[in-house]
């Protein structure tokens, strides 16, 4: 490394000591505000997105039991745990799609498509009789309206908050466990 001068000449570049005291002098132009009551909103927005995610996710043993009993279609617990592993699975692979259209901007479209997917899916669900009706419901259909919901409320975070994005986090995480316990609770 080497630390010399670009002395009088204004076209020499600068060199790596001049390049790092102004990046510590000049301040970000995108600071996150850290705070204030647009910040917190969207972590309460976040809150709702994770417990129509994860929560429905994690809700998934109470309909695993219902489907084991019986009363709506005959399978194996095996074929069961299908619905919500394709369920889980478009949860989190729906994000290599979601992601960058979410980086573009598509935040509203992606919202829409999510709630209509989430929302479809149950009322389809509702209508159901056979095992193949439910993977395409529950495990397709809600698993990629999930899918469209959890990058934007895992992504908006960092855009509010810096030193405080653990705490919000925190709080927005908080959503799948309360979630899970309402679809519980639900269905029983």
């Amino acid at each position: 490394m080497s630390y010399t001068t670009s002395g009088t000449d204004p076209s020499a570049p600068p060199t790596k000591l001049e390049d790092s005291a102004r990046k510590d002098t000049v301040p970000f132009a995108n600071d996150p505000p850290d705070g204030g009551l647009n910040a917190w909103l969207h972590v309460l927005g976040s809150f709702f997105l994770v417990f129509n995610t994860w929560g429905i996710i994690n809700a998934f043993g109470a309909y695993q039991t219902y489907y084991a009993s019986g009363e709506l279609f005959t399978a194996s617990s095996s074929s069961i745990s299908w619905i919500g592993s394709i369920e889980t699975c478009l949860l989190l692979v729906t994000g290599f799609v979601s992601g960058p259209f979410f980086d573009r901007g598509g935040l509203r479209v992606l919202l829409l498509s999510g709630c209509f997917l989430i929302v479809f899916g149950h009322m389809m669900l509702s209508i159901c009789h056979t095992y193949w009706q439910v993977v395409l419901a529950q495990g397709v259909v809600i698993g990629l309206g999930t899918g469209c919901l959890f990058v934007p409320c895992v992504a908006i975070l960092p855009q509010y908050f810096k030193s405080r994005l653990g705490l919000a986090s925190g709080l927005a995480i908080g959503g799948s466990s309360i979630g899970g316990m309402h679809c519980c609770s639900a269905n029983h």
